[in-house]
């Protein structure tokens, strides 16, 4: 199809492959919200064309955006096979990908707007759960890492929790990536009790410091005595510097 010329006065759409069909439409003077067809044949009589421009990854995005909430994780597969079957229209695996990425940026918002409120969040956190912890971790101006532990958990795992930590850290996907550091403990019921985490830059001799003396810190642990701390002991080895009762049950010392 065709749709030139067209400009906000009125819209002309031509067949490009030959046959008769045509159509004029422009606003109504009276309401220029409604588009009124002037003259056209409607009728072709050539064969359809899948693959239509307009189908945009953000037209996809914002079409199919209810699905998108219910099934985050939808193909991209998926995806192309819903458009081709609700619309009779094929996409690419790579417009499909980016109309993906767009939905979760309405779902989820904009992370770069999200990283402009954690001064905000911290505030927050701190005014409705009293005795956090929140604290920011910052080189030259530039964010390195943010630790956090919510009053309630770190009361509750003081007050009846076992006295067993175990620290690990995984991967993080988005836009900035980065590592999550983490500590959780056992309940009574044997289920995982979470105590504190930190988002970081990277998984580090520095950065696990960092996060290991707000712990202790936060837990009260002046050695080690009567806790018992488990760790994958991958990629980084502490220093007897570095809360040297943690370390030596940690078994990760040089």
């Amino acid at each position: 199809m065709n749709f030139r010329p067209s400009n906000k006065k009125r819209f002309k759409a031509i067949c490009k492959k030959g046959c008769p069909f045509y159509l004029w439409a422009a606003p109504m003077i009276k309401d220029h919200n409604t588009i009124q067809i002037k003259s056209g044949i409607l009728k072709h009589e050539c064969t359809r064309d899948h693959n239509v421009r307009h189908v945009s990854a953000k037209w996809v995005a914002e079409h199919y955006l209810d699905q998108f909430r219910a099934d985050p994780g939808w193909l991209v597969a998926g995806i192309m096979q819903a458009v081709k079957k609700n619309q009779q229209v094929n996409i690419t695996r790579l417009k499909a990908w980016r109309a993906k990425s767009i939905a979760k940026s309405l779902l989820d918002g904009d992370e770069c707007e999200q990283i402009k409120s954690l001064y905000d969040y911290r505030l927050e956190i701190l005014r409705t759960n009293p005795g956090s912890t929140v604290m920011f971790k910052c080189n030259e101006g530039i964010f390195r890492g943010m630790y956090l532990c919510l009053g309630p958990l770190k009361a509750g795992f003081m007050a009846g929790c076992r006295p067993i930590i175990s620290v690990d850290g995984c991967w993080l996907k988005g836009q900035f990536g980065g590592q999550l550091l983490s500590a959780v403990g056992v309940d009574a019921n044997d289920c995982i009790y979470p105590i504190a985490w930190a988002v970081v830059d990277k998984e580090n001799y520095d950065n696990w410091r960092w996060f290991l003396e707000l712990l202790a810190i936060d837990l009260e642990i002046n050695n080690g005595h009567g806790f018992a701390f488990m760790s994958d002991r991958q990629k980084v080895r502490f220093p007897n510097t570095l809360c040297s009762d943690i370390c030596n049950v940690l078994q990760i010392c040089q």
